[in-house]
Order: C-alpha cells, then sequence, then structure tokens
C-alpha cells in the first residue's frame, strides 16, 4: 500500500511539472510573440503618426508643431543640426543633433529609426525621424518604459491565465494519478485476473499470475520435500531403531546366559567373543550415524588440505588387504598421483566404504580395479568391482540409508548399511558428484567427479 502511494505521488509530481513547464514555456513563447507584434504596431503607429505630422510641418511650418499636444517628443532639427522645436525640452539646452543615429539616417535614406538610450531624457527611447523637402528632420520620440508599461496591462491577464491553467494541471494530475494507481491498488494478489483492469496493466497481471504459478509450485516442491524428508526420518528411526536392537539383543541375550551359569566354561570365550563382535559392531553403526549427521550439518570439524588421491586409496587398500585374501579377491591400482583439496578424514572414509563394499558384494576370486584419471570434466575416482551387481530398479536407491539392494545376504555380508550413503554425503560436502554404472550379476562401478 506505502509503495502505491508512493507510485500515486510520483505520477502526481511528474504530471504537474511536466504540465506547469509546457504552461509557462508556452506563455513565455507567447509573451515573446505578442510583445514583438505589439512593438511592431508600435513603431508602425509612430511612423504613422510622423507621417502625418511630416505633413503638417511641411505646410505650416513650426507653427504646426505647437499647436500640437500630442504624447511624443517631437523634435525638428535643421540641415545644420541645431534643434528648431522640442515639444519637452528648452531648444537652447540642446546640443547638435546631427550626430544622432536616426538623424544620420533620416539625412541618407529618408527615414530613420533607432532604439537607444536618451541622455537628455535619462532613459531608453524609439527613435523614428523624416527628412522633409526644406532639408530639417522631424522627429518623434516614444519613452520605452512607457511601451512596456502598456504592454504589462496587456499581459496580466494572460498570466492570470497562465496560473489558472496550472492549478488546473494540478488538479487533474491528482485526479489522473489517482486514476492510474486505483486499479492497481484494488488487485487481488491471490486472484490477480479476478478484477477488470486497463490494457497498460495486462502485462503486471500476468507477471504476478505467472509469478503466483510459480510461488504454488515451489510449496508444492516444499511439502513434498517436507513429507519426503518426513518419511526419510521416519524410517531412518526405525532403522537405527531395528539395527541398535539386533546387536543389543544378541549381546544381552549371550551376558544373561553366562550369567545364569549355563555356559560351559571351555564356550564362556567364545561366548565373549560373539558379545564383542556385536559391541563393535554397535561401536561402528553409532560412528556411522555421527559422520552422516556431521556431514548432513556440514559441521564436522575438518582440516582443508592437499590430499594425493593415488596415495590414499593405496593406503586403504592395504587396511583392506587382508578382506580381499579371505575371499581370494585381487585388488588393482592405477592412474596419477592427481592432489585435491579436501578433509582427508572423509576422503579416506569415503575410499574405505566403495573398496569395502566391493569386497563385500563381490564374488569369490573376484577383482578389483582403483584407477584415478584426469579428463575436461575433472579429476576422476573409480571404484569397479567384478562382483555380484545391482538391478536397475535398486540402482536410485543405494545411498538410501540402511538400504541394501541385496536383503538376501545381508547378514552374512554385515556391515552398516550406510558407508555409500556417507559416500555420496562426503562427496557433496566436497561439492563433488557420484556416478553409478552396474550390470546386474556382472559388476558394478562407482565413479566420484571432483
Amino acid at each position: 500500500m506505502i509503495r502505491i502511494k508512493k507510485m500515486s505521488k510520483r505520477i502526481f509530481l511528474n504530471m504537474f511539472i511536466i504540465s506547469s513547464v509546457v504552461i509557462a514555456l508556452t506563455t513565455i513563447l507567447t509573451v515573446v510573440i505578442v510583445y514583438k507584434s505589439f512593438s511592431n504596431q508600435n513603431i508602425a503607429a509612430l511612423k504613422g503618426e510622423l507621417t502625418a505630422t511630416s505633413s503638417g510641418v511641411e505646410l505650416n511650418g513650426v507653427a504646426f508643431l505647437k499647436s500640437l499636444s500630442g504624447k511624443h517628443r517631437i523634435t525638428l532639427v535643421d540641415s545644420s543640426g541645431k534643434v528648431l522645436f522640442d515639444n519637452r525640452n528648452d531648444i537652447n539646452s540642446l546640443g547638435n543633433h546631427n550626430d544622432r543615429e536616426e538623424i544620420r539616417e533620416a539625412r541618407e535614406n529618408g527615414t530613420g529609426y533607432s532604439e537607444r538610450y536618451s541622455d537628455t531624457l535619462s532613459r531608453k527611447t524609439i527613435n523614428v525621424t523624416k527628412l522633409l523637402n526644406n532639408g530639417d528632420v522631424l522627429r518623434l520620440s516614444e519613452d520605452m518604459s512607457t511601451v512596456w508599461s502598456t504592454f504589462m496591462d496587456t499581459i496580466f491577464p494572460m498570466i492570470c491565465v497562465m496560473v489558472f491553467a496550472i492549478l488546473i494541471a494540478a488538479y487533474m494530475a491528482g485526479r489522473v494519478s489517482k486514476a492510474a494507481t486505483t486499479p492497481i491498488n484494488q488487485i487481488d494478489l491471490n486472484e490477480p485476473d479476478r478484477e477488470k483492469v486497463y490494457d497498460e496493466i495486462e502485462p503486471l497481471i500476468d507477471k504476478i499470475i505467472k509469478q503466483n504459478n510459480q510461488i504454488d509450485k515451489q510449496i508444492e516442491q516444499l511439502n513434498m520435500e517436507h513429507e519426503k524428508q518426513d518419511n526419510l526420518r521416519r524410517d531412518f528411526t526405525a532403522n537405527v531403531s531395528h539395527e541398535l536392537k539386533t546387536p543389543l539383543t544378541s549381546i544381552s541375550g549371550f551376558a544373561e546366559i553366562i550369567q545364569n551359569g549355563m555356559v560351559k566354561e571351555e564356550d564362556i570365550t567364545r561366548f565373549a567373543g560373539k558379545i564383542h563382535s556385536e559391541a563393535q559392531r554397535l561401536i561402528i553403526l553409532v560412528g556411522d550415524i555421527i559422520k552422516l549427521s556431521q556431514l548432513d550439518g556440514k559441521d564436522i570439524a575438518v582440516k582443508m588440505e592437499p590430499i594425493d588421491l593415488y596415495e590414499t586409496s593405496q593406503a586403504v587398500m592395504g587396511h583392506l588387504e587382508a578382506a580381499a585374501e579371505k575371499r581370494n579377491i585381487k585388488m588393482f591400482l592405477s592412474g596419477k598421483h592427481l592432489v585435491i583439496t579436501g578433509a582427508e578424514q572423509i576422503i579416506e572414509e569415503m575410499i574405505f566404504n566403495l573398496i569395502d563394499n566391493a569386497i563385500k558384494y563381490n564374488k569369490t576370486g573376484g577383482k578389483i580395479y582403483v584407477n584415478i584419471l584426469k579428463n575436461d570434466d575433472g579429476i576422476n575416482l573409480s571404484v569397479e568391482d567384478t562382483g555380484i551387481g545391482i538391478k536397475d530398479e535398486d540402482i536410485g536407491r543405494i545411498f538410501e540409508r540402511f538400504y541394501r539392494a541385496d536383503k538376501s545376504h545381508s547378514k552374512e555380508i554385515g556391515g552398516t548399511g550406510l558407508g555409500l550413503s556417507i559416500v555420496k554425503h562426503g562427496a557433496n560436502f566436497h561439492n563433488a558428484k557420484v556416478f553409478v554404472k552396474s550390470k546386474y550379476k556382472e559388476g558394478t562401478k562407482i565413479t566420484i567427479l571432483f
């Protein structure tokens, strides 16, 4: 609403200023034209009066001039420049007039004209002259202040009209600005096409409708995403509860049997080993959950430093060598010593989970190929196995927490079901991308692009 008022005010001011400027310029131009026309008419009248007066002088001489009572100054100058008659001043106090511009011009051309400052009258005058038959020059002069005063009497009504026109412009500008903004102010932003508006606002209405549609879609997407997150949260809670309950139940059961003395002395070590194994499984599971939680919030305290992917992969393969040998799986490392900037702990965990999965889901006597290379897209780290592969319908879900594509062998394979989820979140942490290629019963290749 405040923005609409400001827009209405701007429209009013712009229209009022433009109208006022146009009116003022038009008035000034009109005044100039009228003044010019008035001056020309005044000069023409002065010349007409000079012609009539000169005829009387030709017939009756100076006596005719003495009989006149005109409003103009009348001066008669002889051929030597001496003033013979002046109706405003004593002729004895007047000097030689042959140096006057209008007198010289009359002697040369028969008539003369000038606008100049008069030393005698101490003001600016308009002067018209005519050469008489006897060589004398007759001059009529009019005070320009008198001309201007007469003109101002004429121009005053025009100024009044201009002021009135500006007031009308202000009133109309207010009406127009209100008429222009009222339809905008009445637009229902939720249903902008409900009200009929003028054509100029149609693009704005279309834009609002389009924006509303986009907002509705975004809200719908956010709701769907929120629902998806809620479902994932519920699934995660249920899976965590299940994954924690299973080893805890085993630990509780074994401990209860030992406590009740139902285990032979020679079997205590075996039962303790099972309790230790289940406890280690719990420790690994809780550790993976903590890692995922940290990666989710990107609040894990790590040092970003240069990491040689080749050397890190080599070290991880060394840690997993015993696990691979148990299943007669051979591992091969190829590529170049390529360096990225990252968190060594997270990168090592990602590579560990990829190779560990490749061992767990491989065939006995299978192979694993770890390759580090660089192309136009960036640095690639890939882990490829010759294992059981993944079905097409499962590929899109393998990065979900606790999701196992091969559920029938999940218990004997072991693990927490969080390995690939950690890989995905670790890649997001480093702004990397993960790509999966797999053929069921033939093998899987997972590539991280840095």
